[in-house]
């Protein structure tokens, strides 16, 4: 059987798409876990002490700045999350003024949709 150039490009298109989708699926879980339990300070000392080749004195140092700063990171992002949350609702409204009633209804389930897919960005 003999197979056609064509028949390789269209597998290796499929190939390059899901492990793209794959790689994306895999961030966005990476980022919602760092930002809903704040950053992983022992992967984090261990990934500084094995590249950084780190001392036990630095080890105990650098975990010891990473475990106080950690809650500082929280409440930040915290902070960010509610200013954001507001900005979103604020342009939705604006946006909703400036539409006619029939564009209106269209819009609000644009955006339930929109909501329902990305629900990890309200409810991190």
């Amino acid at each position: 059987m003999k197979i056609s150039w064509n028949h390789v490009l269209i597998a290796f298109c499929v190939g390059l798409l899901i492990g793209a989708w794959a790689g994306i699926r895999h961030e966005k879980a990476v980022f919602r876990q760092f930002w809903s339990h704040g950053p992983e300070t022992r992967k984090i000392l261990a990934k500084l002490s094995r590249k950084l080749d780190l001392t036990p004195q630095q080890e105990g140092q650098v975990q010891l700045l990473l475990e106080a700063k950690r809650e500082k990171i929280l409440i930040l992002h915290q902070q960010m999350r509610a200013q954001f949350e507001a900005l979103r609702l604020s342009m939705r409204s604006d946006m909703a003024h400036i539409l006619n009633p029939k564009q209106q209804e269209k819009f609000a389930l644009m955006t339930q949709e929109w909501d329902k897919r990305h629900h990890w960005v309200k409810g991190s």
